[in-house]
């Protein structure tokens, strides 16, 4: 009873501190309140509303003109995301400098958001970022701060160049930078805090902001709560890092960067985060708004961001199972194709057909990515090994043509992939999607890979097959290359079936780690085509929670399931027995394609999940099941991810037995 009141007490102190007038002409010397734990196990900090001369006169263009701003009270942590606060959230740690008192780094800004949203939905808020990356500024859940609240919090009433003065010597004392720093991240909070009591504002690692970054905008932003550009390339990034120069540690200095929605550790080893969420007293009634202060909460005494007692919030969001396949097959939508006219019956090929070609070697991704030809190679190697090679039909690849490129992809979006191979850029549309000049070619051929692996097992040459392609597809969206994909080979496929051999209705099965949020966006709103997913959630791209479920003629045609990180063999087998078995007996399919990734292994260095070898040869008994049941047998699966060497060619020589059976 005493720790209840004792969390009642704070969260109305907290209430309160927000609320009360307050001078905005000057901002106090000291924390408006002590800091606060909340149920999670943060630290964090409630800064009063306030005005504040944002910017920096007479310093670079983009820090200037110094202007005055007005926001909101707001609370912020008290400390950089460490380590071991984002392992409660996600265990995978793709940090460069190991150690759980250590800053989160080499995290891109996708990432970062997703977390603020894991925060939320564990402590029974409203999480601020939808699929898409956008905020509501209203939810009561973690966000990143935008750039204003950044800059308001790190000068903590000071005007001068930095939070506790204008010389740079005294930064030895509050942060950690290239003059003291010894090349590498620190723990967090060893540091003297500014006069707010938050830690590390000044150098560790340098932080994102939820705003894009226009390096003109605030010559002519609002005066109240500005929130950047409504849109850009780019996003903020504030603070100054272990590698910076003083300059780069100064209140007003900012940056942009590539936000980089990568899980592949390749967002730079100097940029953290923070959260951020707006006062208690502005939850517009919302009983959750108290938990700030609630749970474990208590005034915060000496000691570093470990020093509170914690607990491990649950991960991912809770099951929303939607209902599924209304109105399927409506007709007059523009996506709709002509009246089935299957192929004669063949008498089918008794083998499994394997698409595979040495061009899909020379897409080269640079030392240490994993969506490397290794990956091809292990698996080759694997089959051979257990004698499975010799009892499949090698179906050789072929460039496909731009007629059926297009059937998915924008022209200009082909165009811009040319250019960036033909002009030797380094990389695609986003830095986890690496080029060489041989990619756009391989590309094609992986597409065209498939499409000759969907002719095979219509004419009966074989009965259905497995394409050993790269790069894959399942994240490539109509014009955006993005996490390891250039062309989207699955739904180039899908529209070839239905155009090139009018089987109106395609299933697509993807039980990849990450959701395939490239193939769910091209067919969201058509409903001759059903889209399946399971995956980690949230995860990596951030779509595919189960309240997607289709839009306008195709609402009902994507299920996802979601599913937590850690889930193994039992969690993915019940997603399939029950939610996509009975979704296929209802729409009744044509052809099966799956997106074979297999990086929910849990061997996978990027997954976490457990599933295991046997879990996946038992997903592909199901869906081979589906399409016997459905259509003759017809299917074709893909590669998609999957980063392990070993539990790839192993999950893939399982895969090749269950449909050789």
């Amino acid at each position: 009873m005493t720790r209840l009141l004792l969390c009642l007490a704070l969260a109305a102190l907290a209430a309160c501190v927000a609320c009360q007038k307050v001078d905005r002409s000057a901002l106090p010397a000291a924390p408006p309140a002590p800091p606060v734990v909340t149920c999670g196990g943060v630290e964090m900090v409630l800064l009063p509303a306030g005005r504040f001369v944002m910017g920096r006169q007479g310093g670079p263009p983009e820090q200037g003109p110094a202007h005055e701003v007005e926001v909101d009270a707001f609370l912020i942590d008290r400390y950089e995301v460490t380590q071991a606060a984002y392992a409660k959230m996600d265990p995978i740690n793709g940090s460069h400098f190991k150690g759980p008192d250590l800053p989160t780094e080499m995290i891109g800004w996708g990432k970062a958001a997703l977390y603020c949203n894991m925060r939320s939905e564990a402590e029974g808020l409203q999480p601020c970022y939808n699929e898409y990356g956008e905020c509501d500024f209203e939810a009561d859940g973690y966000r990143l701060p935008t750039e204003a609240e950044w800059e308001y919090a790190c000068r903590a009433g000071s005007a001068s160049l930095y939070g506790f003065g204008a010389d740079p010597r005294d930064l030895d004392q509050h942060a950690w930078y290239a003059g003291n720093a010894n090349k590498k991240t620190h723990p967090a909070g060893r540091k003297t805090p500014n006069a707010w009591g938050l830690f590390d504002m000044h150098g560790n690692v340098a932080e994102w902001c939820n705003d894009y970054y226009d390096p003109e905008y605030y010559k002519n932003s609002p005066v109240k709560n500005p929130r950047g550009p409504a849109e850009g390339e780019r996003n903020v990034l504030r603070g100054g890092h272990w590698g910076a120069s003083p300059e780069a540690c100064t209140s007003a200095f900012r940056a942009g960067e590539e936000p980089g929605f990568s899980d592949a550790c390749f967002a730079r080893d100097a940029i953290g985060f923070r959260c951020v969420r707006k006062a208690p007293s502005q939850s517009d009634g919302n009983p959750a708004a108290a938990k700030i202060a609630a749970g474990e909460a208590r005034q915060s005494v000496a000691g570093g961001p470990g020093s509170a007692t914690r607990r491990s919030p649950p991960f991912g969001l809770p099951f929303a199972w939607v209902a599924i396949l209304p109105g399927m097959g409506a007709a007059g939508d523009s996506h709709t194709v002509p009246a089935k006219e299957a192929p004669p019956p063949q008498q089918p090929s008794k083998k499994t057909g394997f698409v595979y070609g040495d061009i899909y070697l020379r897409h080269e991704t640079g030392p240490g990515h994993p969506e490397r030809p290794e990956r091809l190679l292990a698996i080759n190697a694997r089959l051979r090994s257990v004698g499975l090679m010799e009892k499949l039909a090698v179906i050789p690849p072929r460039p496909a043509g731009d007629e059926w490129l297009k059937t998915v992809h924008t022209a200009a979006h082909l165009d811009q992939l040319q250019g960036k191979v033909d002009r030797g850029d380094p990389y695609a549309d986003t830095h986890d999607t690496p080029i060489c000049e041989a990619s756009y070619a391989v590309a094609t051929e992986a597409v065209g890979g498939v499409l000759a692996a969907v002719d095979a097992v219509l004419s009966g040459e074989v009965r259905n097959a497995f394409c050993a392609v790269r790069p894959p597809g399942h994240h490539a969206t109509a014009d955006r290359s993005m996490g390891f994909c250039l062309l989207n080979n699955v739904a180039i496929a899908a529209r070839y079936i239905q155009k090139r051999h009018k089987l109106p209705k395609v299933l697509v099965v993807d039980w990849d780690v990450h959701h395939g949020n490239g193939t769910q966006e091209m067919f969201y709103d058509d409903p001759s085509v059903f889209y399946f997913s399971v995956h980690r959630y949230p995860f990596y791209p951030g779509t595919g929670s189960a309240e997607q479920h289709g839009a306008g003629k195709g609402k009902g045609a994507t299920l996802n399931v979601p599913l937590p990180a850690g889930s193994g063999d039992r969690e993915f087998l019940r997603a399939f027995s029950e939610k996509l078995v009975p979704a296929a007996g209802q729409y009744h399919p044509d052809f099966v394609l799956v997106s074979a990734g297999f990086d929910a292994h849990r061997d996978d260095p990027l997954g976490g999940m457990r599933v295991t070898t046997e879990g996946f040869a038992e997903m592909t008994r199901i869906v081979k099941r589906i399409a016997e049941e459905h259509c003759q047998g017809r299917l074709v699966s893909v590669l998609e991810g999957g980063y392990d060497l070993d539990g790839l060619a192993a999950s893939v020589a399982a895969h090749l037995r269950i449909l050789m059976e």
